[in-house]
């Protein structure tokens, strides 16, 4: 299971504050399980995906993800789910393609390495990527 993004968008940000950078920086987002795409979007809230991920796994509760953005009027861009014995990434946008399911510390693992990209990737765009993906 792969979260992964291109083309790192931050030109037409209205500053600089956390909610601009949350939703106002955007890229090609693509959820990718055994080099099978399950789903993929263009202009895609990845630093707010990379927020709301990293508080999800750094409460250390196992309950299910389900992506709450402000940029999409539906819930579950991107869900992450228990099932059978491991967790299933998915999105509500294709119900029909699910992840296999991989172990907590795999989910951790590549929540973690999706977090760090981004905000490297933030960093080097000159924005602060600390301020960006702290708790509110």
């Amino acid at each position: 299971m792969l979260l992964s993004y291109g083309r790192l968008d931050v030109g037409e940000l209205p500053g600089t504050s956390q909610a601009d950078v949350l939703v106002g920086v955007e890229g090609d987002f693509r959820l990718v399980d055994g080099g099978r795409v399950l789903y993929e979007e263009l202009s895609f809230p990845v630093v707010e995906l990379a927020w709301s991920l990293l508080r999800w796994v750094g409460r250390g509760e196992r309950d299910d993800f389900v992506f709450d953005s402000m940029s999409f009027e539906e819930l579950g861009a991107l869900t992450v789910r228990r099932e059978g014995g491991g967790w299933v990434f998915g999105s509500a946008f294709a119900p029909e393609c699910v992840s296999t399911p991989v172990s907590w510390v795999e989910v951790e693992a590549g929540v973690r390495d999706f977090g760090r990209r981004v905000a490297e990737d933030l960093n080097a765009a000159g924005l602060d990527a600390a301020d960006a993906l702290r708790d509110i």
